[in-house]
């Protein structure tokens, strides 16, 4: 039974991180490693909070608690526990996050059954909101996703649903550390480079939103990011073939302009209906999401 690491990048969220350690010890998969990185800084209000969260499993085997002296992000979080850690696989869990019990043991065996050209595996989630609404996610894209994930097709909430052979790592690299936000689908797209990913079609982790689980989403600071993103991998899109790259900056203009149309920005949200060069089927696509959006809602005010 080979090793699996279970690395716990923590910030400011002591509240919820027993609940994610917890949800990796119900595993029916026995050989673990839970590693916490602590990027709260040491000394400070909420490194403290955390270590008095974990100090009941510092003495267990399977677990370590390593804290960083300051913060420094999350793709740091997670390369500090690639670089600790001992498995053949290697999976990732947001502090707030939840396995399912079968999480580890389902990846585990669907990679195991396939050829060494698979390097990864992702799988279905659940979002689970204050109210009590449910919604469940459940991918199909599997094989060369290298253009799905350019063009934003691919939902890996944060990376808690992959689970990575370490040999694919020591090929790929770490993360890149100059990405403060989606460090996980910059990562998961080079890994897409020279392996297929696999997909379990079921719902293996729990994703709890919270108030601030949308802070992200500032149009402003989307717009930095996507076009961070889009500079970053420009000389990747370029090399696809002509409607490819049409459909991958159509799908990320219009995505930045409906951030700004949710902020009452229609200037800046018709200024990317317009770069994206179809305006026509680009606010067809804005009219058809934002339906959807305010649709989900109003389930998640009465809690379906």
């Amino acid at each position: 039974m080979k090793k699996v690491s279970i690395i716990i990048p923590t910030y400011k969220r002591p509240d919820f991180l027993d609940r994610a350690i917890d949800s990796v010890f119900r595993q029916d998969y026995e050989n673990i490693e839970i590693i916490v990185i602590d990027d709260n800084g040491l000394g400070t209000i909420e490194q403290i909070q955390t270590y008095k969260k974990i100090e009941k499993y510092i003495k267990l085997k399977k677990f370590k608690y390593l804290a960083h002296e300051t913060n420094l992000n999350g793709s740091c979080a997670r390369n500090t526990g690639i670089k600790n850690s001992s498995g053949s696989y290697i999976c990732f869990l947001d502090d707030d996050d939840q396995f399912e019990p079968n999480k580890i043991s389902k990846q585990v065996k669907l990679l195991e059954n396939h050829a060494e050209n698979w390097g990864a595996c992702y799988s279905g989630h659940t979002r689970i909101y204050p109210t009590g609404a449910k919604f469940i996610h459940i991918p199909k894209h599997r094989g060369d996703l290298y253009f799905e994930i350019l063009a934003s097709k691919i939902d890996l909430c944060a990376g808690s649903t992959l689970m990575i052979k370490s040999e694919v790592i020591n090929k790929v690299g770490y993360f890149d550390e100059s990405f403060l936000r989606h460090q996980d689908i910059e990562f998961i797209l080079r890994i897409s480079r020279y392996y297929k990913i696999e997909v379990e079609m079921d719902s293996l982790v729990n994703i709890f939103m919270h108030p601030d689980s949308n802070r992200s989403k500032n149009a402003e600071q989307f717009e930095v990011r996507k076009k961070y993103f889009l500079d970053k991998f420009n000389a990747a899109i370029k090399i696809l073939p002509e409607n490819k790259q049409r459909y991958i900056f159509f799908n990320h203009n219009i995505d930045i302009a409906k951030q700004y149309f949710k902020q009452k920005n229609i200037k800046k949200g018709l200024g990317y209906v317009k770069a994206s060069r179809n305006p026509l089927k680009g606010l067809y696509k804005i009219f058809l999401d934002s339906t959807a959006y305010y649709f989900r809602q109003m389930l998640i005010k009465i809690g379906r």
